[in-house]
């Protein structure tokens, strides 16, 4: 099976308790506004984070807690917490519940534990890193490694067109039946926030594309980086995998 381009191609082993209290721990920016800071760019909580009035930052540590700060500051991230990072049932609940029972991503106020088992009971994708051509939306994919793309039916084949941005990379290729995943090519030029149009067999649906950084580390950070990008669909299936 050939992709076929056209004109105008241009945490394993971590404790649901564990604590992070005294010690340094290394926080990923989210998102920033001014400071200097980029998406992805890793920064030692116990060093100073100046923020001038109307300056902010979004940082992720390891358990998926998320640290919003706000200009202006001049102390360390975790200052006021005493470096502690809490532990991942603890930053999961606090995710999912964020913005009240109405805004939840998962519907209503929820305990870390019913969010666990709600995400296992309920998920579609059967690995958090595919995309699902049926969807539109968000869709996260890992730095550095193949978008693939998954179909819930595979009982015929199929035909797949997909493009990339504003016709930066274009191609179709046929799917064959019996075949769920289908791995793009290496060398197709995806950044952040690039639009995803896929059709199959007529059927489109046009979508987001957002980077998961190398620089984000374990599976708890990903949830909470899959959340704030609405990937529900992936951030559901990974979730699904951390209270084992």
């Amino acid at each position: 099976m050939t992709w076929k381009t056209w004109a105008g191609s241009a945490l394993a082993g971590m404790s649901f308790f564990l604590v992070n209290t005294a010690w340094g721990v290394n926080l990923v920016v989210l998102e920033a506004k001014g400071a200097g800071l980029k998406a992805g760019q890793v920064i030692d909580s116990t060093l100073p984070l100046a923020l001038a009035e109307g300056e902010s930052a979004a940082l992720i540590a390891d358990t998926g807690r998320i640290i919003r700060l706000k200009g202006p500051h001049k102390d360390a991230p975790l200052a006021k917490d005493g470096g502690n990072v809490g532990n991942v049932k603890e930053a999961m609940a606090s995710l999912i519940n964020a913005g009240g029972a109405e805004n939840s991503s998962l519907g209503a106020t929820r305990s870390a534990d019913s969010a666990f088992k709600l995400a296992k009971d309920g998920k579609r994708l059967p690995d958090p890193w595919l995309v699902d051509v049926t969807r539109s939306g968000s869709h996260c994919y890992r730095e550095g490694e193949r978008l693939a793309l998954w179909r819930p039916d595979d009982a015929t084949d199929s035909k797949i067109r997909v493009i990339i941005g504003e016709n930066t990379w274009k191609a179709r290729t046929d799917w064959p039946k019996g075949k769920s995943n289908l791995a793009l090519p290496a060398d197709v030029p995806i950044q952040d926030g690039v639009s995803i149009t896929m059709e199959v067999d007529d059927k489109k649906n046009e979508s987001v594309l957002h980077i998961v950084p190398s620089t984000v580390k374990s599976d708890p950070a990903k949830v909470a980086w899959m959340h704030e990008k609405g990937c529900t669909n992936q951030f559901m299936a990974l979730l699904s995998t951390l209270d084992k």
